[in-house]
């Protein structure tokens, strides 16, 4: 007989576990039935809330920002004109300046002793000139007496070779008379080309004197050359030497700028030299306004410069400085406010209506429209808030536009007013 008992223990024990996991997957089964289905949600347009201005275009005298350079029209690298020892330099750098102003001393001993040996040359030209002139007056004072004697002489010759003739003179006294008259003929030709050659002499010693008054006036340059003064009112901007260094000609000393010449420079864009043109041709004065240190700057525009860098964009504009030159550094940057001749048909806006260089969007039908502008310049509102002044035939008067920058801005995008 067999033992069923044994044949059911594997039955019971594997029974249990699997009862268990078919309760299981079949209450998931009903749970899974029996939820709740969800409702479908219509998705629903996000409005993105903006300030918004009107447009209202007008006449407005647009702002012009600029950024400037000073510079001076007279800058001066001053050297020595000779050979000598530095024995001062009164100036350091940075030092303000007067025109005149002894800035450095050479030493002067060589250029003194110079002097003095040319103004002996040129007394000792006069002097010679003197005995010239004393001998001329000599001459012409001796001539008549000169002539007399030639006379006498010529006579006595006469009377001996009539003597001669007679028998009652000798040959002897005869020679001795025709020489006498010969040495006196001598005399006189001698003194009358010493007088015919005064003229040609007194030019040559006129000549020597004044190559001795030039000698000593560049002698009196040279020595005057010693003081190197301030050509301008101006600024010590490097010192290049020092007291008790022997320089050469032409070594630098320092290097100076005059504040009488500060201007700026500052470059135009292109879009806007029409008007800068036209200003000028008109007789328009322009004007800049900036702040440097706290200083108040203001400087007029002369004109545009004659070259244009390759690739600058723009013109260079040269403005000069109204006072406070002596204050000023060369090389200061800074940034002005062209103010530019009123135009008519400019809208201004916040900066935060331009997007990028050219665009701003309005509102049309609670949605965003981009209209591209041609940005003039800027101005200010009555409180001094900065706006940009733009202009384009696209934009009517009472138009909604967008004064908020939101980044991601497009057409067609759904908008909401902020209240006011």
């Amino acid at each position: 007989m067999v033992d069923t008992s044994k044949l059911r223990s594997p039955l019971m024990r594997w029974g249990t576990p699997i009862a268990i996991l078919a309760i299981a997957v079949g209450v998931a089964a009903m749970l899974i039935k029996t939820k709740p289905q969800a409702k479908a949600v219509d998705a629903e347009e996000k409005a993105w809330l903006v300030r918004t201005v009107r447009a209202e275009p007008a006449t407005h005298a647009p702002i012009l920002t600029l950024y400037g350079r000073i510079e001076s029209l007279l800058n001066a690298k001053l050297s020595a004109a000779i050979d000598a020892d530095i024995v001062e330099m009164t100036v350091f750098e940075g030092n303000t300046i007067s025109k005149g102003q002894v800035l450095v001393r050479l030493d002067d001993r060589d250029q003194a002793l110079l002097v003095a040996q040319r103004e002996a040359d040129l007394r000792q030209a006069d002097a010679r000139i003197d005995s010239e002139n004393n001998r001329f007056n000599s001459d012409q004072a001796s001539l008549p007496h000169e002539k007399r004697l030639l006379d006498l002489a010529r006579s006595e010759v006469t009377r001996q070779e009539n003597l001669l003739k007679k028998k009652l003179g000798s040959q002897s006294n005869l020679d001795t008379a025709r020489e006498s008259a010969e040495r006196q003929a001598l005399t006189v030709n001698s003194r009358q080309q010493s007088i015919a050659d005064h003229t040609s002499r007194l030019a040559e010693l006129n000549a020597s004197r004044q190559r001795a008054e030039a000698l000593l006036e560049q002698a009196r340059l040279e020595l005057d050359r010693t003081r190197i003064s301030a050509p301008f009112d101006g600024r010590v901007t490097q010192v290049l030497a020092s007291p008790g260094q022997r320089v050469r000609k032409g070594d630098g000393l320092l290097v100076i700028f005059g504040t009488e010449g500060l201007v700026l420079r500052a470059q135009i864009p292109d879009r806007h030299l029409a008007v800068v043109r036209q200003a000028l041709a008109s007789g328009e004065i322009l004007q800049v306004d900036g702040e440097l240190d706290g200083l108040p700057i203001r400087a007029t525009l002369l004109g545009l410069t004659g070259e244009v860098d390759a690739g600058s964009g723009g013109v260079g504009g040269l403005f000069r400085i109204e006072g406070a030159e002596s204050t000023l550094q060369q090389g200061r940057f800074l940034r002005l406010d062209l103010n530019l001749p009123a135009l008519p048909g400019l809208i201004a806006l916040p900066n935060e209506a331009l997007y990028g260089l050219k665009r701003i969007y309005r509102i049309h039908e609670s949605r965003m429209q981009p209209v591209d502008v041609e940005r003039i310049g800027e101005t200010r509102d009555d409180k001094g808030q900065s706006l940009v002044l733009l202009r384009s035939a696209d934009i009517h008067p009472g138009d909604i536009i967008v004064a908020t920058q939101l980044p991601n801005a497009m057409d067609g995008l759904l908008v909401r007013e902020t209240a006011p």
